[in-house]
């Protein structure tokens, strides 16, 4: 396992985390698919799933005919997603590493990272974003959920009338960064370590670093999604989760900057 307070958290929910990754309504009804729609054709694509987890988003892209590597920090999660994806025609590489510091992983050899609700409890943010940079080919893409920093510090909450009927949603201290335990529902046996930041601090270290924004997705709940899960009628009032899509330039400014200068040498 390694070492760091976040991937201790997980690790030590490990087995609670994947039954409910399989009766998740709002993973399975909503995320899982809107992440595959919005990843697009992976046919052939070398895809990195950053914190795969008990490995659910890699099987479902080995299937879709992507070359997956899945990387998680607890070794518990990756024994059982090793468990999980046992389809000799769909194969996933799985491999036990921390986010921030992807050792034994080559630069630029990845067409897509995804990191799929991920990133928001990671100890080290500004690393897991540099290790994206780093192991994307030029042009590839970072698909990254999150929980809405809007809606997600540890006092926001649904204000409720008498009869137990959803009012209004409060949010206050947007600003303040904490980390607090929480349990993910009430049938986990223990907590785990939620980290809040504001929105601008997810987006500096990917504009910082080069990173263009190419999507942005609030997902709400259709009538169909509410037929399958009434409560999720709860997306069509607030945004539980937020999407972005960034791209890594195909030519890095500095890379244009050398040749232009080369340029001028050689006409000099």
């Amino acid at each position: 396992m390694i070492d760091d307070s976040s991937t201790r958290s997980w690790d030590a929910v490990a087995d609670d985390w994947v039954t409910h990754a399989d009766t998740n309504d709002y993973r399975n009804v909503v995320l899982m698919p809107l992440t595959l729609e919005l990843i697009g054709e992976v046919t052939g694509q070398r895809i990195l799933d950053l914190g795969c987890g008990e490995g659910g988003y890699s099987r479902e892209l080995a299937k879709r005919g992507a070359i997956v590597v899945g990387v998680d920090g607890s070794e518990r999660l990756v024994s059982t997603a090793r468990q999980r994806s046992d389809d000799p025609e769909h194969p996933v590489n799985y491999i036990c590493a921390n986010a921030s510091r992807l050792e034994g992983i080559e630069a630029e050899c990845f067409d897509q990272v995804l990191a799929a609700m991920s990133l928001m409890d990671v100890e080290d943010y500004d690393g897991a974003i540099d290790e994206a940079w780093r192991v994307l080919v030029p042009g590839g893409a970072l698909l990254m959920s999150i929980s809405h920093p809007s809606f997600s510090a540890p006092t926001a909450e649904w204000v409720k009338t008498d009869r137990g009927e959803l009012r209004h949603f409060v949010v206050d201290r947007y600003f303040d960064r904490v980390v607090w335990e929480d349990f993910v529902t009430p049938r986990f046996r223990r907590p785990i370590l939620r980290r809040h930041r504001p929105l601008e601090d997810f987006a500096r270290p990917l504009l910082r670093r080069g990173f263009v924004l190419r999507n942005l997705v609030e997902p709400t709940a259709t009538a169909a999604h509410v037929q399958q899960s009434a409560r999720l009628a709860r997306l069509a009032r607030i945004p539980y989760f937020l999407f972005m899509q960034w791209q890594k330039p195909s030519v890095t400014t500095s890379a244009c900057s050398r040749r232009r200068r080369s340029d001028r040498v050689r006409r000099g």
